[in-house]
């Protein structure tokens, strides 16, 4: 993952042709046990990472970890710190996914900061206010902006306000076309 990357946010009614042949990086966002091999197998030039929280039959644990490595996925995406940990003893990478959505989810949030090397912060409207005190806590954190994201002036405000990349849903073949021009 690189700086001021866009990123596809992928779910199963993801018009596959809607992604960017330059997208380098794909968060799959929703599949079942039985087909993830399947939809992961769709990408096969890209990184792509499996948020392991909407995967739907797989328990969240050390197994879990184990059986999505075994399916070649990058890395994955979770709320759950003790994932990530797993994640980093197996060597695979993970982003800690958390919800800025009051004053108290931001303050547990924060509290992990320095044991994560990657988080996804929804919605991205939040983060310019959130970039220095993330920033402060861990100056090396790597800041993924995700949800309500339309257009490419968000984009651009996004990465000018510290924001390291943006994953973007519906709207990516929108975005990435404006944002291009």
């Amino acid at each position: 993952m690189k700086k001021k990357e866009i990123i596809a946010a992928v779910w199963p009614d993801t018009y596959i042709q809607d992604i960017p042949d330059e997208c380098e990086t794909i968060f799959l966002l929703g599949a079942t046990i039985s087909n993830i091999g399947d939809r992961v197998h769709l990408f096969p030039t890209k990184k792509v990472w499996v948020d392991v929280d909407f995967v739907d039959g797989l328990e969240k644990n050390k197994a879990a970890i184990k059986f999505l490595k075994d399916k070649g996925i990058y890395g994955i995406i979770t709320t759950k710190l003790s994932l990530v940990k797993e994640c980093e003893r197996v060597g695979m990478p993970a982003i800690l996914r958390f919800f800025a959505l009051d004053s108290h989810a931001v303050r547990n949030g924060l509290r992990h900061l320095l044991h994560v090397k990657k988080i996804e912060v929804l919605p991205a409207a939040v983060l310019p206010k959130l970039i220095p005190t993330l920033k402060g806590i861990n100056p090396d954190l790597f800041v993924i902006a995700a949800g309500l994201i339309s257009s490419a002036h968000e984009v651009r405000e996004l990465f000018e306000s510290g924001v390291d990349a943006v994953s973007i849903g519906g709207e990516i073949k929108k975005v990435w076309k404006e944002f291009r021009l």
